[in-house]
Parts: structure tokens; C-alpha cells; sequence
């Protein structure tokens, strides 16, 4: 098919019709991932594409799940394999192979395309992106460019009610106050003792020290100020600073202990809602 395929833009050319004004706004349910692929699968169709309405199957993820909720007996076996998630993938990627929800070639379209010429797959991506954020508009009502605008309002509007929700509980402020007197009688710097700041103060540790790292590499962009870099580091390098990682983690977690057990389960829920409200997970 040309590049010059006629793309199916946000609610028009027969990608859906758009909900009559007089009904209720979208809600957020489970079953939406599955009606937006539904509609992107009719769209893509109507642009004379092949695709496959396909939601990944979550794992059963019991342990991570627990630790994501505050558990203290699965946060520590993470954290004791893992530190905060921030150098592992540097010194020993297979350590993170059981947060691997869905490979690239489990998306039955990923071969679908692979089929493709270059021009085709080129006019294939467009039509997606566009059939995408139309499903995503029509089922949420929510306005989005493609996946990436998406996970950036999401983060936005996490963070947003975050902030909003958690700094402002007197408990968790009582809690992460308690707690960062803690780790900073360990030695470890703290800046803030909001709740979230608490939350992030580790993570957020040790992805400066990997920026730094990749500053002096002269991998950073001057130009970028704020862009991810990942720096070049031998695996036994990056090894020692995922030991120095699990080592400040679990100092962190004895001293967030009770912290956590508060802040994280309503920290998940938050995050869960969010993600609803723009469709749910999905590819």
C-alpha cells in the first residue's frame, strides 16, 4: 500500500462514530482496553490494513504485585535482588526478566508488519497511531496523539493527584517525617520529607549518580537538559553500584517500613485509576 494511504483521522472517514452529545461522558472501566482494540482492529481495516485486536494476558506477578502494595517481606526480596530498579538493567538484565509482562513478538501485528515493505510499514505505523488515539477518544474521551502522549498525561495526572491526595494526608506526612529522620540517621542525604518526595528520594539517588556518570561520558545533550541517558559502564562497574544500590534500598525500606505499608497501596490505586481513565493497559 503507498505512504500515501488516506489515514483515518480522530473521529471522522469511518473510524467510528463519535458519541452523541447528549450521553454521559466515558467512564473508566476494565473491559476498556479490549473495546479500544476492537475499534482500531474496524478502523485499520477500513484503511485496508490487517490487524489483530490484542490485549496482553497480564502475568501472575503475586510477588511484585505485593511488593508494589507495601508488603515488607516482598519489598525486601526485591529490593535485596534489585536495590531501586536504577542500575540493575546495566549489571545483570536477567534480574529484571520477571517484570517482562509481554515481548514485541507476542503482538501478533508485529509479524503482520514484518511483512511489509518499507513504504507499507511506514503508512501501517501512521494509520495505527491514528486509529489508535480515535479508539482512545471514543471510549475515554480523552484527547491523545499516540502512546507516548498518552504515558505523558498519565504520568502528568498521576503525579498531579498524587501530590494532591498523599502530601496532604496528615498520617502519611507523620510517616514519612518518622522515616526520614531514620535514613538520615543511616547517613543517606534527605531534601524533603513530603511523602512523595520520600517515596522517590532513593530511586531518584541513584539516577543522579547514572546521570553524572553519563555527563562525564559526554553522553548527555547540553542542548536536552533533563533527557535520559544510559552511560557505558563494564559489567563488573555496574555491578558495584547495584550493590551500593540494594544496600542503600534496604537501609531505605527498615526505615520506611510502616511508610510504605500506608503510602504504596494508595500510591498503586492511584496510579490504576489513572491508567483506566485513558483506556487501561494494553499494547
Amino acid at each position: 500500500m503507498p505512504a500515501s494511504v488516506v489515514l483515518c483521522l480522530a473521529l471522522a472517514a469511518g473510524c467510528g462514530s463519535a458519541a452523541p452529545a447528549a450521553q454521559p461522558a466515558p467512564t473508566a472501566t476494565s473491559s476498556n482496553p479490549q473495546r479500544i482494540q476492537a475499534l482500531v482492529a474496524d478502523c485499520m481495516k477500513q484503511q485496508g490494513f490487517r490487524y489483530v485486536a490484542w490485549v496482553p494476558q497480564q502475568k501472575n506477578l503475586s510477588e511484585l504485585d505485593k511488593a508494589a502494595t507495601g508488603d515488607y517481606e516482598a519489598m525486601r526480596k526485591q529490593r535485596a535482588k534489585t536495590g531501586f530498579d536504577v542500575f540493575v538493567m546495566l549489571a545483570d538484565r536477567s534480574l529484571m526478566e520477571d517484570r517482562v509482562l509481554w515481548k514485541g513478538s507476542d503482538n501478533p501485528n508485529s509479524a503482520i508488519k514484518e511483512q511489509l515493505s518499507n513504504s507499507q510499514r511506514t503508512a501501517y505505523d501512521k494509520a495505527e497511531v491514528t486509529c489508535k488515539s480515535s479508539a482512545v477518544k471514543q471510549v475515554t474521551g480523552k484527547v491523545v496523539k499516540d502512546d507516548a502522549d498518552r504515558a505523558e498525561q498519565e504520568t502528568k495526572m498521576i503525579k498531579q493527584a498524587t501530590e494532591r491526595e498523599l502530601n496532604g494526608d496528615p498520617k502519611l506526612v507523620e510517616l514519612a517525617a518518622a522515616m526520614g529522620e531514620c535514613v538520615k540517621g543511616k547517613g543517606y542525604q534527605v531534601d524533603s520529607l513530603r511523602p512523595t518526595d520520600i517515596d522517590s528520594r532513593g530511586p531518584d539517588a541513584f539516577e543522579a549518580i547514572k546521570q553524572s556518570i553519563a555527563k562525564k561520558q559526554g553522553m548527555a545533550d547540553p542542548d536536552r537538559p533533563g533527557s535520559y541517558y544510559e552511560p557505558k559502564l563494564s559489567q563488573a562497574d555496574a555491578r558495584r553500584y547495584l550493590n551500593q544500590e540494594i544496600k542503600a534500598a534496604l537501609d531505605d525500606l527498615e526505615c520506611g517500613r510502616d511508610f510504605y505499608a500506608a503510602y504504596s497501596p494508595r500510591a498503586a490505586q492511584i496510579a490504576s485509576e489513572v491508567e483506566l481513565e485513558f483506556g487501561g493497559s494494553g499494547d
